[in-house]
């Protein structure tokens, strides 16, 4: 049907030309011509169906911010040469504010030039990457349409349209639908809201597209120094993306997903960050093209857009999987559960959702329990690893000071805006001690994946739940007794019952543990020791009268902390482990016989060896019935 809907499309080219379509935004931007970092934009006013405004005064809106930043960008910055142009093709007048222009007289043509973020010298709430914009003439044009097209007071819920005239060798990647003829690609979006979630890269194509539960994932990649990339990224997401799958049991809801990447060369630098290079003058120069930059990635409904490093060989690939796998996540929050702050966005005078604990938190944490549930990573690694590093950061929320729905409402204003950060530690948090709660009240017949699906499948991407209302759903399709976790930890302002809750699921959890440790052969011996740059060894640079094991100045020793510890907590007093030591080019071992000691640790977590049958059932429906490796 799609193919006949295409060929059709095809064929009624001339109906569907600029400027014929009605009751719709239609856009036009040539991407052929660069001036000084803009592009020109062309808006068919009369397609949107204006009516008679208020004193004949026309405002067309650039949005302050859109859905997934949680910061002020004021995208109205970026827009030059605004012309409004009535039947007669008279010139009106235009005032300017922040991010509107007011028209004065009907309007049936607009004309301006869209600059691009990426080389703005702006600072004061500056436009991270991924929300930005990129016009680099036959190369590369990142269309995080917000930068580019705005829309008429009242009108977000029309449907879109836009021709982009592009460069014959470069091609636009897009979640949504397209056709093309000759060097012109057309979008439709459904409306507004539909468009701003579906940011376009019209670059040389470097693409590899693969099935996922149904879905076409398609990885588009733009690197600045060639390189292709696209189907060694699907090589380090792969597995990841199966272990998703599972985890959804193949539901995906959505028909079309797009993860697009623009990777920014810094190879110059390798030698600094692999160790083998040390200039100060490269060091400097690193600093300064560095500093400011907004790595990272932005989600949206059924694509998200990646700005990441490139420092050569395989850094850009590094950590590749986790950032996608949050993205990708998004596909259920918010894109099939929201608000309505978020169903009806609005970009003028935006107003945040209270429930960033669910679209960001519980993003999070599901991000990570699906690769434990799907085999990718062991409960060690993700327990002692990546949840006490959530543990550790999220302590520094400010909860007697705030409650998390109370910064996630004001995330845009100070002193809650620091906090922002905080939605992927602590929320992470709350989203594993809320399924914890969930399964102990529903006896493991219900978790937390299950709640988040049902509460999808009865809103869905076009209908928005009331932000004081969905609480009360969430417990209704549990047990009574959760309200009591939403009214101290999420809602309220008591501190996280980590302790008590980790014990339901066989795990000890100390903030701060005083007690026998395992002795370190370097940290708690008379020597001093610097870590080598790039590598896993540490450097003898100092050997004292006191030292225990005969080491010598100049060893290069391997690392041992993991060693040392189990996932139940120090390794058995008494026991002798190699210590591998690499001394005059020659490799030997020392043995070590481990010995205890009284100290402290912060945030020490480590699995009960002796769980009660209860808690040793509930761990394995929290991480499955894989192995502690």
């Amino acid at each position: 049907m799609k193919k006949q809907i295409t060929f059709l499309a095809l064929l009624c080219l001339p109906l569907l030309s600029f400027g014929q379509k009605t009751g719709a935004h239609s856009y036009q931007i040539d991407l052929t011509t660069v001036k000084n970092d803009q592009v020109k934009v062309t808006v068919d006013a009369t397609a949107a169906g204006l009516g008679e405004a208020p004193n004949n005064i026309y405002t067309f809106h650039f949005p302050a911010t859109i859905p997934g930043t949680y910061a002020t960008l004021d995208y109205g910055r970026f827009i030059h040469e605004f012309l409004a142009f009535d039947a007669d093709g008279n010139v009106l007048k235009v005032k300017k504010s922040k991010n509107s222009f007011r028209i004065y007289g009907k309007p049936v043509r607009l004309e301006y030039w869209a600059d691009d973020t990426f080389d703005s010298k702006i600072r004061k709430n500056k436009v991270f990457e991924p929300a930005g914009t990129n016009n680099q003439e036959r190369r590369n044009f990142l269309l995080n349409h917000a930068g580019y097209f705005g829309f008429f007071e009242g009108q977000e819920e029309l449907p879109v349209t836009l021709e982009l005239l592009k460069s014959p060798t470069l091609y636009g990647i897009s979640a949504m639908e397209s056709y093309t003829y000759g060097n012109t690609q057309v979008y439709n979006a459904r409306n507004y809201h539909h468009f701003l979630d579906c940011p376009v890269m019209v670059s040389k194509p470097d693409t590899t597209s693969f099935k996922l539960g149904g879905a076409k994932v398609t990885i588009s990649v733009f690197t600045e120094n060639g390189r292709e990339l696209s189907d060694e990224i699907y090589g380090a997401v792969e597995t990841s993306m199966k272990a998703i799958e599972e985890f959804l049991d193949g539901d995906l809801p959505v028909d079309n997903y797009a993860f697009i990447f623009y990777i920014k060369d810094y190879t110059e630098f390798e030698g600094l960050f692999n160790g083998s290079e040390f200039s100060l003058g490269l060091i400097l120069k690193a600093v300064r093209e560095l500093s400011g930059k907004g790595f990272g990635a932005l989600e949206h409904g059924n694509s998200s857009v990646y700005y990441l490093p490139d420092f050569g060989g395989n850094s850009v690939l590094e950590d590749m999987a986790d950032v996608c796998i949050h993205e990708f996540f998004h596909i259920l929050t918010p894109l099939g559960l929201h608000s309505e702050e978020i169903g009806n966005f609005d970009y003028i005078d935006p107003k945040m959702s209270e429930h960033l604990w669910l679209y960001e938190g519980i993003t999070e944490y599901f991000a990570g329990i699906s690769q434990v549930k799907g085999g990718v990573i062991s409960k060690d690694e993700y327990v002692r690893s990546m949840l006490r590093e959530k543990l550790v950061t999220s302590a520094k929320f400010p909860n007697h000071k705030m409650s998390f729905t109370e910064m996630s409402e004001n995330v845009l204003e100070k002193p809650y805006k620091k906090q922002y950060l905080q939605v992927y530690q602590r929320g992470a948090v709350l989203g594993a001690l809320l399924d914890i709660r969930i399964m102990e009240l529903t006896e493991g017949k219900v978790n937390l994946r299950d709640v988040i699906l049902a509460l999808r499948d009865r809103y869905g991407a076009q209908k928005s739940f009331k932000d004081e209302e969905i609480i009360a759903e969430f417990v209704g399709l549990v047990h009574p007794d959760l309200q009591d976790f939403f009214d101290r930890y999420i809602t309220g302002n008591e501190d996280l019952p980590l302790k008590e809750y980790l014990s339901k699921v066989g795990i000890d959890y100390d903030r701060s543990y005083v007690g026998p440790v395992a002795a370190h052969p370097l940290r708690d011996n008379d020597v001093k020791t610097r870590r080598l740059r790039g590598s896993n060894y540490m450097l003898v640079k100092k050997v004292g009268k006191k030292e225990q094991l005969g080491l010598q100045s100049e060893d290069r020793f391997a690392l041992v902390d993991a060693m040392l510890e189990t996932p139940y907590g120090p390794i058995e007093e008494g026991t002798v482990i190699p210590l591998q030591v690499i001394r005059n080019e020659k490799e030997l071992e020392i043995p070590y016989t481990v010995r205890y000691m009284e100290g402290a640790k912060g945030h020490f977590i480590r699995f009960q060896r002796k769980a009660t049958p209860q808690a040793q059932k509930l761990q394995n429906l929290w991480l499955g019935d894989g192995i502690i490796e």
